[in-house]
This record gives C-alpha cells, structure tokens and sequence, in this order.
C-alpha cells in the first residue's frame, strides 16, 4: 500500500462531497411497494371486518336469523 503524503491527504480530506442521487427508479419502486402494502392491509381489514360478524350477511340477504 502507498503511503499518501500529508498535503495529498489535507488535500482529500477537504473534498466535499455532493449528496448521493436518488434515482427515480428507486423512488417508484418504493412507490409501488409502498401502494402494495397500503392496499393489503386494507383489504384485510375489509376481509376481517366481514368475517367477524357472519350474521350481518345473513341478515343482508333477508334471511330470518332468529331461526337458526
């Protein structure tokens, strides 16, 4: 390994550097996924919500439930 001079590294060490580019591949992708799980969960919550009072869909078709 080569040893850097001490102005050379002075030199270096007041660089700046430019913040790294986010691409707008990223951005959409993160997007997308993003709208992925958003609408998961609220098709679950949907899904669960019906599925915890079954009755309610008896009760929607007009089906006596006081029967059963």
């Amino acid at each position: 390994m080569a040893k850097i001079k001490p102005k050379a590294l002075l030199a270096q060490s007041k660089v700046k550097k430019a913040p790294s580019q986010i691409s707008v591949t990223t951005i959409v992708t993160y997007m997308i996924l993003g709208i992925l799980v958003v609408s998961s969960v609220y098709v679950a919550y949907k899904y669960l919500k019906r599925q915890r009072n079954p009755w309610r869909q008896w009760a929607s078709r007009g089906i006596n439930t006081s029967t059963m």
